[in-house]
Order: structure tokens, then C-alpha cells, then sequence
């Protein structure tokens, strides 16, 4: 009994001895791959080739998102090319549609958004948004917004199941980055739920002053449930607001 106590024992951690030089050696992998990517698309320079060398496909997919995630917009051509090279859109859409598992899905929905991926991709995703899953639905929406964020929009208006704040700062970190893609003001104005908390939402992220109009219409909005958001987005601008007409100004 003692002999096989010891052995097993040995036996663990031979094991973990092995997981952990395998780790490290991924990890040292990754590395190296999240450096040929930056140097690729930022600097033009590196084989695309050895740029997913020693690395399993989806780990370079996550290096390629972190990477993404860390420049601007002017670099998606370049990391264009890295993904068709490896195929990454078809890997990715073959790995949704086999999924059965609504977690895994919508995690690697939610990673395909953070990718300059094609219209294609994101119409072969856009049925997605109607699934049972609210999780899967809401990253398929995501690919949307991350490729056009009109039809993003578009397909915003018709979801029954009003967004979260942290779903509004979600769709504000796929859209383009450096500038506002959406025209403000039909979204503040929208009786849409989800339209105008993006929009109270989109005005504050690029600090957009000329909305002041707007934002105070939504407070002075007699049954305005995001008065709230309204009144802090103003406060960000720096704003005054009445409390009441011809009355002095409080600082929010």
C-alpha cells in the first residue's frame, strides 16, 4: 500500500514536471508570436510566415486579438493579411457553428469581434444574434458592430432584451477606435431603449459637448428611465445644469 502511495505520488509529479515545461514553453511561444504580429503590422516587417510558428491555431487567434486590441485602425490591413494567411475567419466560423456549448461559443464569437474580420464573416454570424442564449446573441452583436456599426444599429433597434452598461462599454470597445462611427443625435433622440443608453454612452466615451441639447432634453424627459446616465454624461463635459427653469445653476 506504502509502495503505491509513493508511486502515485512520483507519478504526479512527474506530470506536473511536464505541464509545467510544456507551459512555459507555450507561453515563451506566444511571446514570440505577439512580437512577430506588432513588429508585422506596425513596422511592416517579419515573415508572415513565421509568425504562427511553434504556436497552436487558437492561441495565435488570441494573440492576434491581444495585439488588435493594442492599435489603431490603420494596422488592420496588415493584420489582414496575417488572417487569411492562416485562415483564421474560416477556423473561427467552423468552430461557432460546431460548438454546442453556449459559453464556448460566445467567448469565441466575442474574439472574432475584436478581429478585422470580413462582411462575410459577420452576415454568416448575424442569425446568431436570435439565439436562445442571451450570451450568444449579445457577441454575435458585437461582430456586428465591429464591422459596421450602422447595421450593428439596425439590428440593436429590433432586441427585445434591453442592455446592460457593461454590454454598452462592450459594443464601445469593438467599434472604431479614434473616432465616433455613429451619428449621435438620432440615438439620443430614439425612444429605443437600447439606442439611447448607446448614445448617452457613445457622446460620453469621445467627449462629445455639442450633444449638451440633447443629454438635457433626456433629463428634463418626463419618464426618462436613464435621466441618471443623461446627468452624469453632462457632469463629464463639465456642464451646468438648472434645477429648475430660471432658477440659479448647481453644478452636477
Amino acid at each position: 500500500m506504502i509502495l503505491a502511495t509513493i508511486f502515485y505520488l512520483l507519478l504526479g509529479s512527474v506530470a506536473l514536471f511536464v505541464y509545467r515545461i510544456v507551459s512555459v514553453r507555450s507561453m515563451e511561444a506566444e511571446r514570440l508570436a505577439i512580437e512577430r504580429i506588432a513588429a508585422f503590422v506596425t513596422a511592416a516587417e517579419g515573415d508572415v510566415a513565421a509568425i504562427g510558428r511553434g504556436v497552436a491555431r487558437h492561441n495565435l487567434v488570441q494573440c492576434l486579438v491581444f495585439v488588435a486590441e493594442m492599435t489603431t485602425e490603420h494596422a488592420a490591413e496588415r493584420m489582414g493579411i496575417i488572417m487569411k494567411y492562416y485562415h483564421i475567419e474560416s477556423y473561427m466560423l467552423g468552430r461557432i457553428f460546431k460548438s454546442r456549448n453556449d459559453t464556448e461559443r460566445a467567448y469565441l464569437l466575442s474574439l472574432l469581434a475584436r478581429l478585422p474580420i470580413s462582411m462575410l464573416a459577420a452576415l454568416r454570424v448575424e442569425p446568431l444574434v436570435r439565439a436562445q442564449s442571451p450570451q450568444v446573441g449579445f457577441s454575435a452583436l458585437l461582430c456586428l458592430f465591429a464591422v459596421t456599426p450602422m447595421r450593428g444599429v439596425a439590428t440593436l433597434s429590433r432586441l427585445a432584451r434591453r442592455l446592460s452598461r457593461r454590454d454598452v462599454a462592450e459594443v464601445l470597445s469593438v467599434i472604431n477606435r479614434g473616432c465616433c462611427p455613429l451619428p449621435y443625435t438620432p440615438l439620443l433622440m430614439s425612444e429605443n431603449y437600447n439606442l439611447q443608453l448607446l448614445g448617452i454612452y457613445l457622446v460620453r466615451r469621445f467627449g462629445i459637448t455639442e450633444s449638451r441639447s440633447e443629454i438635457v432634453c433626456i433629463i428634463k424627459g418626463k419618464s426618462s428611465e436613464l435621466r441618471d446616465d443623461a446627468l452624469l454624461t453632462l457632469a463629464s463635459f463639465g456642464e451646468f445644469m438648472p434645477e429648475r427653469e430660471n432658477t440659479k445653476y448647481h453644478i452636477i
